[in-house]
Parts: C-alpha cells; structure tokens; sequence
C-alpha cells in the first residue's frame, strides 16, 4: 500500500506526539524535508505525491530516532549557527542562539582594534562555529582553536573546510590551555562556551541533552564553575594586554562566575544578557587587584 507526503507528515506527527516531542507537527514537517531533501512548497504543494519504499524507510527510522529522544540536528546533522550552517554529530554540542552573543563581543572587540593582524582563542570548540564563524567574518583574523576531543576537533575540521576558513584557524588537541606550543602569540580576544553543568544537576535535565550531547562538553564538575576556574588561572599569560576572555555561563550563574574571576584578579567589563533576559554572557579584562561587580547591560 503506497503512502503519501499528505499522509507521511500526519503518521509522522502521531509518531512524534506519541513520544512527547514538542511541536510534533512542526517537527514532522522538518524531519521529512530534511531527508528527502523537499522544499518547503513542494511538501505543502504536493500532499499527494507517492513517497517511494526506501524514502519511506528512511523517513519512518528518523522519526523513531526523534520520538525516541534524539535531537533534530543530530538526524539532520546540521544546525543554523549565525547565519550558517554547520555538521554537528553527537561529538559536539548543538550551536545555541545565546552563544552568538561571544560572536558580537568578539566582533565589536576586534573592528576596534588597529593591528592588520588579529589573534583569536576559541577554548573548547566544539563544532567549531565560534572559530569559524569569526574567521569567515573577519578577514585579517588567526583562530587557534582547542578541544580535548579528537572526535570535536574532526567536525570543527569539517566546518572550516565548508567555510572556507581552514588555512586561518589552527585546530589543537588540547585540555583548555595545556598543549599550547611556547611561542605562541598572545591573543586578542578568548571565547569559550565550557561546561559548566554541576555533576548533581546532570541527571535532571532534559532527555536531549542528557543522554544524547556529549557529557564531557556539559559538566565541569561537583560544582560547575571548576572550567571557569581553570581558564581565569591558566588565560593571563596567553592574553594581550588590553585582550579580553569572553566566556557563556549558566542561568544564575552569572555572581559566581564574577566572584571567581576577581579572586583571580579578572574584572568585568561587560554582561549580555539573552533574549530571556538571562545573564549569560561576560566579558572580562585582567588587571592585578581588580574587583568585579555584576552590572547589568542598559
């Protein structure tokens, strides 16, 4: 019995209802582009259109693997980051909307600057999206761009190439800042997105994240600030003068953070907040003796 796009995205719909996803209509419709490789019009246009045998297969096992817990972009295998799209695997996080606020911090940071030459640090880069988004938007910029998961270091290859950006950023294995050679040049600007989940917490969030996003980019330790704590330690000696670090945290997060970082004689220079009003990314600056204090952005 032949099955219809009109009747794949209803079944399709029913499937992922049935598996608690959140907007399974929508998904459906997404799930099913994706794999046979629609357009949007087409699906909408032409609900009556016979969906072939091995289609039909390889939809029905996409949907399974949704219902099932799995997230979109890792079926997909791909996640809008920017303005772009990126490969992600289930080696990487999925590239979140609040993390391109270490974007517009980076890029407002560097147009400011007068060197022809301008050196990021993407610490923990995962896909990669932070590196190679800011390389292809800034013509005159070196990435160096570290993970400690070869697997990670293999899509951000990947995304780089896709780019167009590969010759610009240097991709090391490395844990945070360890492996960096002696020689290196200080940089001008430090990202970084690190884990920063506590290991009591872990078992409470969502499906898709917990059992499918890699643990090793989620948590830091008992308390979630250990990764912080480590790069305001290790940043100084690799850090411009008049550099910044840059980094993402955690919703309530945002106090802590700022009291690790002045313990360490980091001072804050600025916070964003996300479109939910979180605090969730803050900028800093080192300087012996500085005292931070959580200020809101206007």
């Amino acid at each position: 019995m032949s099955t219809t796009l009109g009747e794949l995205v209803k079944e399709g719909a029913q499937t992922l209802a049935a598996g608690t996803v959140a907007e399974p209509y929508r998904t459906a419709l997404h799930l099913i582009r994706a794999v046979l490789k629609l357009d949007a019009a087409t699906l909408v246009a032409h609900p009556e259109r016979v969906v072939t045998a091995s289609d039909l297969r390889h939809v029905r096992q996409a949907l399974a693997r949704r219902a099932e817990g799995m997230p979109l972009q890792y079926i997909t295998g791909t996640q809008d980051f920017y303005g772009r799209d990126f490969d992600v695997t289930p080696a990487v996080l999925i590239p979140r909307p609040e993390t391109e606020l270490l974007v517009d911090v980076a890029l407002d940071h560097c147009r400011r600057l007068s060197q022809s030459t301008v050196h990021i640090l993407d610490l923990g880069t995962g896909s990669g999206c932070l590196a190679v988004t800011l390389a292809a938007l800034l013509p005159t910029v070196r990435v160096v761009a570290v993970d400690i998961s070869p697997a990670a270091l293999a899509v951000a290859v990947a995304n780089a190439r896709r780019h167009g950006v590969a010759e610009r950023i240097r991709l090391l294995e490395s844990d945070w800042l360890a492996a960096l050679p002696p020689g290196t040049p200080r940089f001008d600007v430090a990202v970084a997105n690190p884990p920063y989940i506590a290991e009591a917490e872990f078992l409470s969030l969502q499906r898709e994240v917990r059992d499918y996003e890699p643990r090793v980019a989620l948590v830091s330790g008992p308390s979630g600030l250990e990764a912080y704590a480590r790069l305001f330690n290790d940043l100084p000696r690799f850090l411009a003068a008049d550099g910044i670090f840059a980094c993402e945290v955690g919703w309530g997060q945002a106090e802590q953070v700022c009291a690790l970082g002045a313990a360490h004689h980091w001072r804050l220079q600025r916070a964003l907040s996300d479109l939910q009003g979180i605090t969730r990314t803050l900028v800093f600056t080192h300087c012996p003796n500085a005292v931070s204090h959580l200020k809101q952005p206007p």
